[in-house]
């Protein structure tokens, strides 16, 4: 749920913007007990690729933890641990204070497509890996729990892993093959879902009242999360193949788009409310699009009635929730693919050429 309890109001300012030395993908940054972690990535295998903690504060490296290849998508935290899984399937459990690692284990996953899939994690467990690679493993020590036998990786996906409110239901995904739900606990599979376009998708679900909203090629999809029964599809004008997950909150559902900017759908009704059109996107991650394309494939954050989004023009933007208003914007110079993090009266964001960036709301 990208809903956080604290508020940011206008205006808002830069605090300080510092740089990890390589590109960051789709690798939101998390903040943890006074640090921001986030992680990048590097095609070249030049040794760039690290999982870092800065200080909170004022942006000071606290750790940096080299990965053996590109880290390129979700990082968790647990049991004062930070998880991080590389392309090759190496899964890292880092301290958090002081940047050790604490145990580290080689998922059974292919290397070609690598591994992008993003990791979840509960206070006690961590899910990584895909396919037959993905596991259940101790937190603090590493001891597989359960291991997947029902479905197989294909064509890579960056979808991140997704764990169900009350901890019960995990989904997972295939491009090309499905949505797949395994029970948490014991790793059976409950349920696989292929039709309609949802084979397709690259968002994440967003979970509310045991249902289910993602996007997938040009709609809205709300599953039941137990049976992966649909319960509502929204054709939409326009193309949603992006890594967007729906912000759901009291009357709309908020999300980004291949190429119409943000969106913003009447929750009872799901018929469009708003729209914002960003910039032309600096990056092109969304197949079939070109220059003139305004995509956002990060996901909205709601802050009281401010909604704040990265988007691939290179801006941070922050909307009116109710109509869609532009009320802030910082521009960068690079393409935005992550999720901002909340945390008291200040936000993280991070951009494609490996800036973390750090906003104060007054």
């Amino acid at each position: 749920m990208a809903v956080t309890k604290d508020t940011l109001n206008l205006p808002i300012r830069l605090a300080w913007v510092k740089n990890m030395g390589s590109n960051v993908y789709m690798t939101s940054p998390i903040v943890v007990d006074g640090k921001v972690f986030a992680a990048t990535m590097d095609e070249n295998i030049q040794g760039k690729s690290s999982v870092t903690a800065m200080d909170a504060t004022d942006g000071s490296l606290c750790w940096k933890y080299s990965t053996r290849s590109s880290v390129k998508n979700t990082i968790v935290s647990a049991q004062g641990l930070i998880f991080a899984q590389d392309i090759w399937g190496y899964l890292y459990a880092i301290d958090a204070k002081s940047g050790k690692l604490a145990w580290e284990k080689k998922l059974d996953v292919a290397v070609v497509p690598g591994l992008e899939d993003g990791l979840v994690a509960n206070e006690t467990t961590v899910f990584a890996g895909a396919g037959k690679g993905l596991v259940a493993l101790d937190a603090r020590t590493g001891r597989e729990i359960w291991k997947n036998s029902s479905w197989s990786q294909r064509e890579g996906t960056t979808c991140t892993l997704s764990l169900s409110p009350n901890e019960d239901v995990l989904i997972g995904s295939v491009q090309w093959g499905a949505m797949y739900a395994n029970d948490a606990r014991t790793g059976k599979l409950l349920w696989a879902k292929s039709e309609d376009g949802i084979r397709f998708r690259s968002s994440s679900p967003s979970m509310h009242d045991g249902a289910m909203y993602f996007l997938s090629e040009s709609s809205l999809f709300v599953l039941s999360e137990k049976t992966g029964e649909i319960l509502a599809v929204k054709k939409l004008p326009f193309s949603v193949e992006a890594t967007s997950s729906p912000l759901v909150t009291r009357g709309e559902i908020i999300f980004g788009t291949a190429g119409e900017g943000i969106v913003a759908l009447d929750r009872k009704t799901l018929d469009i409310k708003w729209k914002y059109r960003t910039g032309k996107a600096m990056i092109y991650t969304s197949p079939y699009t070109n220059g003139e394309m305004a995509q956002v494939e990060s996901t909205p954050v709601l802050s009281g009635d401010m909604v704040i989004v990265g988007a691939s023009d290179g801006t941070f933007y922050a909307v009116n929730r109710k109509n869609g208003s532009l009320m802030w914007r910082h521009k960068t110079g690079s393409p935005i693919l992550t999720t901002v993090a909340v945390s008291g009266n200040t936000f993280f964001g991070t951009d494609f050429s490996g800036n973390i960036y750090c906003f104060k709301a007054e």
